[in-house]
């Protein structure tokens, strides 16, 4: 039965129904509870959890993505089942890239310090370790271009776009604390924003305050004088 469920699985998660991921994994979960425990039975727990991980990452679902890493750790600890995995190292990146936007940084240097120094070299982890860097020493633009290198485009994007997103609100809290008004390409181009209608758009739903008019960004109204 569970490798029937675990077949769902794959083509639940393959058609991007991420809610319905979450019901067949626990499913499987209940299904393995009448099963003896064997290496075959770990293996199918570890590899739905998996799919629940990446399934919650992609639909932004952070209390769910903590939940499945959490119990992902215990079944990773094991090293004949992780050396089994092929998402093992994506899912590692992944969670340190959640703990970067979430700027969980202690725990981020403390999940870094539990990885092997093959780990520590893979391309997903480095992916992440070098966003934390750069988020540290302020070089914004390198954060923002990384949204388009991510190790893995469908499971990264998500947390990405939000990390992105946070780092464009810092930006322009810091532009508007530095100057009176900006150029309008000029201030697209340093959020790394396509257009001057996207950086419109920004401006409309983040910061209504702000005034665009003459081709420039007013940040903050002019003071008036009282007589």
């Amino acid at each position: 039965m569970a490798d029937a469920l675990f077949r769902e699985l794959e083509q639940t998660f393959a058609r991007k129904d991420d809610a319905k991921v979450e019901d067949v994994v626990t499913s499987i979960k209940i299904a393995l509870l009448d099963v003896n425990e064997n290496p075959q039975a770990a293996l199918l727990g570890q590899r739905a959890l998996e799919y629940a991980v990446l399934a919650a990452a992609r639909r932004c679902d952070k209390p769910a993505f903590q939940r499945h890493v959490a119990q992902l750790k215990a079944s990773y600890a094991d090293p004949q089942l992780a050396t089994q995995s092929q998402k093992r190292r994506m899912i590692l990146g992944l969670h340190l890239l959640f703990l970067v936007c979430e700027h969980r940084l202690a725990e981020f240097h403390s999940e870094l310090e539990l990885l092997s120094k093959t780990d520590l070299d893979c391309a997903e982890v480095q992916f992440s370790a070098q966003l934390e860097r750069a988020l540290v020493v302020g070089t914004y633009e390198r954060v923002l271009a990384a949204r388009n290198s991510t190790p893995d485009a469908e499971a990264y994007g998500p947390f990405m776009e939000l990390l992105v997103d946070t780092v464009r609100q810092t930006i322009a809290e810091c532009a508007a604390a530095a100057y009176e008004s900006l150029s309008i390409t000029a201030f697209a181009k340093m959020l790394m924003l396509s257009s001057d209608a996207d950086l419109r758009a920004f401006a409309q739903a983040s910061h209504p305050e702000w005034v665009l008019a003459e081709g420039r960004v007013v940040f903050a109204a002019p003071v008036t004088a009282k007589s």
